[in-house]
């Protein structure tokens, strides 16, 4: 017989840590169907357009790790059918930082059928840098939610 998780207001959500690498940045850049250089893949780009010394991540790289983050810990049967995140970018990435991405369940709600999980996401870099945050949510079913008392 399979175990029936239940999710509750305070859980925390496994730490997802991803190292940024500039061959990963440009692989993501690509899968988007994005040619040339901009100022994720070509540093010279990157002073032109940001003023930065190097190229960035962009955020929907971020986006993309908080996804991930919140599909394991859901699990795909459940974030794929009613998932969704948020995010606010606050910094820029940086080819060499590794970003820690967190979580923690802020709420429960009583919807048809099952419950609203609403965890609130961070993301921080090796120096203790907040680089986005947001909100991200599953609707998971009646059984995976504490009963009402």
């Amino acid at each position: 017989m399979a175990m029936t998780r239940i999710f509750n207001v305070g859980d925390q959500v496994t730490p997802l840590n991803k190292t940024m690498t500039q061959e990963a940045i440009n692989l993501f850049e690509k899968s988007g169907g994005k040619t040339g250089p901009s100022q994720f893949t070509d540093e010279q780009t990157a002073r032109d357009t940001l003023g930065t010394r190097g190229t960035v991540a962009s955020g929907r790289m971020s986006l993309t790790f908080a996804t991930e983050l919140l599909r394991r810990y859901f699990g795909p049967q459940f974030y794929n059918r009613g998932g969704m995140v948020e995010l606010r970018f606050l910094r820029p990435v940086r080819p060499g930082d590794t970003i820690t991405f967190t979580g923690s369940v802020t709420g429960i709600t009583k919807v048809t059928n099952g419950g609203r999980v609403a965890v609130e996401v961070t993301a921080t870099n090796q120096k203790g840098d907040v680089t986005a945050v947001g909100t991200g949510a599953c609707i998971v079913p009646s059984l995976c939610v504490p009963a009402e008392e």
